[in-house]
């Protein structure tokens, strides 16, 4: 009997500590959809994992679960394009969704949240300015009135530059949180290297030890390895004849590496440039490694061929995921590398007459 008794009251005890975990729970509305699924997914290893899951009926929703600490993960209506980030932590929230006014989408539950809703406060207030003044834009456009062109052009950069500001300000005033490292994150892939350093040394140490955070640091350490004055790293892809190339076989006074696409508008657009420098300055000792991010072979070849692009070319046709564009921490393209005889960094991102220019100053 006693040992009955004892193993009741360790099943108990089980059943209690199991009750405590700590758990969260979203309670959600949704403005313009009735029926469907809303999944709350996490991002690990680059791959979407699903956190939680729940029916939405007549337009509401409860989402439960668990998670180790802070996590940023999104809630999504299943099926459908868009993603609200929450920054979950074991506790209450309350999430008010718009499927025709993202900018009315709100979440509310932490100190985490109430400053990554004031983040998007600031980005929303731009995006309003900006898309009223683009609109203005077009209008001035088709009016041929240049001045007022002008003026809305300087207008829309200093909305953008204000709205940087204020961001700024916000991070600065909260360094040492989550939401702060985030937020850089969120915007490392449009900041050069001295710019993303200085952001990333006004975070406190609790912000750089986050997931952001490490991410951040690992974006600083990539972009050293490939900054001005470095030699740059080789890699080896094939050819469109499928020969392997390395970018360091490759001799030449001066060498740039092109990275583009075929699909790439801007890439497609620059390229009469380059070619009528590669035609006056070959000769020279110029030379154009171009890596491509496509995934189409035809393609890819189709526009060798259309934009007489007659030097060397390579691409391992994984896209984004190019293992070259990868090592080189390529986040936008056209990007251009200009590299000395030596293979040494000494510019990179010159576009038309500056590219020229700067190669031509090399060949002398």
């Amino acid at each position: 009997m006693k040992r009955t008794l004892f193993s009741i009251a360790a099943i108990a005890l089980s059943l209690t500590a199991c009750n405590s975990t700590p758990k969260y729970t979203v309670n959600g509305t949704i403005t313009g959809e009735q029926t469907g699924t809303i999944i709350l997914v996490t991002q690990v290893d680059n791959k979407l994992d699903t956190l939680a899951k729940a029916t939405i009926t007549e337009g509401k929703f409860v989402l439960t679960g668990s998670v180790k600490e802070l996590t940023d993960a999104y809630l999504m209506i299943e099926g459908q394009r868009g993603a609200l980030p929450i920054f979950l932590e074991n506790t209450v929230f309350t999430a008010n969704l718009n499927t025709g006014d993202p900018t009315a989408n709100k979440i509310e539950g932490t100190a985490n949240q109430q400053l990554y809703n004031e983040y998007m406060s600031i980005s929303n207030e731009v995006r309003k300015a900006q898309s009223e003044l683009y609109q203005a834009y077009g209008e001035a456009s088709q009016s041929g009135d240049a001045e007022k062109m002008q003026q809305i052009e300087a207008d829309f950069n200093k909305a953008a530059e204000e709205g940087t500001e204020k961001t700024n300000a916000l991070t600065k005033a909260n360094a040492d949180s989550y939401v702060a490292a985030y937020i850089l994150a969120s915007q490392m892939s449009g900041l050069e290297l001295e710019d993303l350093q200085a952001q990333y040394e006004l975070l406190g140490a609790n912000a750089k030890a986050t997931k952001p955070g490490k991410m951040v640091n690992e974006r600083i350490q990539k972009l050293s390895a490939v900054a001005i004055g470095q030699v740059a790293p080789d890699f080896t892809l094939n050819t469109p004849e499928g020969k392997p190339l390395s970018m360091h076989s490759i001799k030449a006074k001066v060498k740039v590496i092109d990275f583009w696409a075929s699909w790439c508008g801007p890439c497609r657009g620059e390229n009469p440039n380059v070619v009528a420098m590669y035609k006056e300055l070959h000769p020279k000792g110029l030379e154009i490694l171009s890596v491509s991010l496509d995934n189409d072979r035809d393609a890819w070849l189709k526009a060798i061929e259309d934009d007489q692009l007659t030097w060397n070319h390579v691409s391992d046709l994984k896209g984004w995921k190019c293992e070259a564009a990868q090592l080189y921490g390529v986040n936008g393209i056209p990007h251009l590398v200009v590299l000395d005889e030596n293979n040494v960094i000494v510019a990179k991102n010159l576009r038309g007459e500056e590219l020229k220019a700067k190669v031509a100053e090399l060949l002398k």
